[in-house]
């Protein structure tokens, strides 16, 4: 029983222990043995933000610090978004009674069963003709982004209808 727990670790540990041993190789090589020649720091220097002496010999400053932070303010954004759109939304199915509401819980039902990536060259197509009238939320800008990612609304709109339904009406009256 020891012995299949270890090998089970040790077959868990092992793609960790390759990537730890790529990232200690000089440039981009992956490949050789699982112990670098070498030891070089440049890829953590990196991923850290720190300068780092290119191929050439000249010092690199990496862009990374700025994309991580972009990563963050688009994800940030989009969550803000979502959230906003869809408890509104969700509240408004749960509580208000109004024609069309069974069809628009079916449509969003089918939303769901389509991967996003369905709709990627639609997006492009969107988001270059509004990029023509209205530049902040054209092609490569971090509007566009924020409304592409916060347009898959499907399920938290469903979740939180669900969580609305089961609170009594009798709170909002109070």
């Amino acid at each position: 029983a020891h012995a299949f727990l270890i090998s089970l670790c040790a077959a868990v540990a092992f793609p960790f222990v390759v990537v730890l041993s790529v990232s200690l190789r000089p440039g981009n090589f992956a490949s050789g043995s699982l112990i670098p020649e070498t030891i070089s720091f440049e890829h953590w220097r990196y991923v850290f933000g720190l300068p780092y002496q290119g191929a050439d010999g000249q010092m690199v400053m990496p862009d990374l610090p700025v994309l991580r932070w972009n990563s963050v303010k688009v994800a940030f954004c989009s969550a803000i978004v979502t959230l906003l759109l869809s408890t509104t939304a969700s509240f408004a199915l749960a509580r208000i009674k109004f024609k069309g509401r069974r069809h628009m819980m079916t449509g969003l039902m089918l939303m769901q069963m389509f991967p996003a990536v369905l709709s990627l060259v639609a997006l492009y197509a969107i988001f270059d003709r509004l990029g023509a009238a209205f530049p902040a939320i054209g092609l490569n800008t971090h509007a566009s982004l924020v409304l592409a990612y916060s347009g898959g609304i499907a399920m938290p709109v469903w979740t939180l209808k669900g969580y609305y339904d089961t609170l009594p009406g009798e709170i909002e009256e109070a």
